[in-house]
């Protein structure tokens, strides 16, 4: 069944990346996002940030079936966490294509949203940039058969949703021509947007994406890694060009990385060695739980995290809230997890 690729670097030369980072960022959004008017939750400061990243399988039909119903559920069971006093501060969402996928802000009680971007905003590689061979031959040899020549049927399915206020939002598309198989059908990217969190002097940027999957773009793995490596050089290069040293940062999202190695190696190399943040789920201890032990399996849904410059931004603890336990696992074929970060 084709599922348009969307549930599923060595980084590329440094004159590729130099190109796209010119050409290919979007322009600051408006700082106002939708108020959706519930009533205000305490401003006082209270130490922790708490950042869910949730792919909740909100495709269209006829790639998928029956989604509205389990996209309710989600946002019910986030409103019952609210009110017990627990829901997660802020949530990325992943593959929320469909509007009963959005709708899951305003379910759950969210009061400010922001959403990731649409298809018109999937460029063409801008002229000089394809220094690389593998992304030569990727452009060049387009499978009209997985996709890849049909355009863009729907947007990033990119969403994030915030209790604190969102001062500022920027969003970014992969160029058209960097992606692979069914992935290429929706407008993948990245979101980023600076939530003024209380008690802290300066916005948090939380950053929200979904890389080229791996065998289920329906293309050979060597053109879907190619895809991958371009789309993380793109987003490296974009939080590297908009969130500043002095600013702390969580990177959260489905980033697709699984066990192979070329990615894997990709991804330590951007999110490490690049934009020096940590890796949540390598602080998971082992893994005390199964469903935090399915997390780190599966190896696809991460947040990277790194404190600003003279900030506290720590790792304290994880947890699923819609675990195999309570019936998560019929929710979405991904687990949402929630981790805690310390910010004293």
């Amino acid at each position: 069944m084709i599922r348009l690729g969307l549930n599923r670097i060595g980084v590329c030369a440094v004159a590729m990346v130099a190109a796209l980072a010119a050409a290919s960022f979007a322009r600051p959004l408006p700082a106002a996002v939708p108020d959706f008017g519930f009533a205000p939750i305490s401003t006082a400061p209270t130490g922790s940030l708490t950042v869910m990243t949730y792919n909740v399988e909100g495709l269209p039909f006829p790639v998928a079936f029956g989604r509205a119903s389990e996209l309710a559920k989600i946002g019910g069971r986030l409103a019952d966490l609210r009110r017990h006093g627990r829901q997660p501060h802020v949530v990325a969402l992943q593959e929320a294509f469909i509007p009963e996928a959005k709708a899951i802000a305003a379910e759950a009680g969210y009061r400010y949203v922001a959403t990731g971007p649409q298809q018109a905003e999937a460029s063409n590689l801008p002229a000089g940039s394809q220094t690389d061979p593998s992304l030569t031959a990727l452009i060049r040899q387009t499978s009209r058969s997985k996709g890849e020549a049909d355009g863009k049927w729907v947007d990033s399915g990119l969403v994030i949703m915030s209790d604190y206020p969102i001062v500022a939002t920027r969003r970014m598309a992969y160029p058209k021509d960097i992606c692979a198989g069914y992935d290429c059908l929706a407008a993948k990217g990245v979101l980023l947007a600076w939530i003024r969190v209380p008690g802290q002097d300066q916005p948090i940027a939380i950053a929200d994406t979904h890389l080229n999957s791996r065998a289920a773009s329906g293309v050979p793995i060597a053109r879907a890694n190619a895809a991958y490596r371009a789309q993380l050089a793109q987003a490296r290069a974009f939080i590297g060009a908009n969130v500043p040293s002095q600013t702390s940062l969580v990177f959260a999202g489905d980033f697709n990385v699984g066990h192979d190695p070329m990615r894997v190696a990709a991804a330590d190399a951007a999110m490490g060695s690049a934009l020096g943040t940590t890796e949540a789920s390598r602080q998971f201890a082992g893994a005390p739980n199964a469903d935090l032990a399915a997390v780190v399996k599966r190896a696809k849904d991460k947040q990277y995290f790194r404190p600003g410059s003279g900030q506290v931004l720590h790792f304290t603890g994880a947890h699923v809230p819609f675990g195999k336990t309570n019936g998560g696992d019929t929710l979405s074929d991904h687990f949402g997890y929630v981790v805690t970060y310390s910010l004293r």
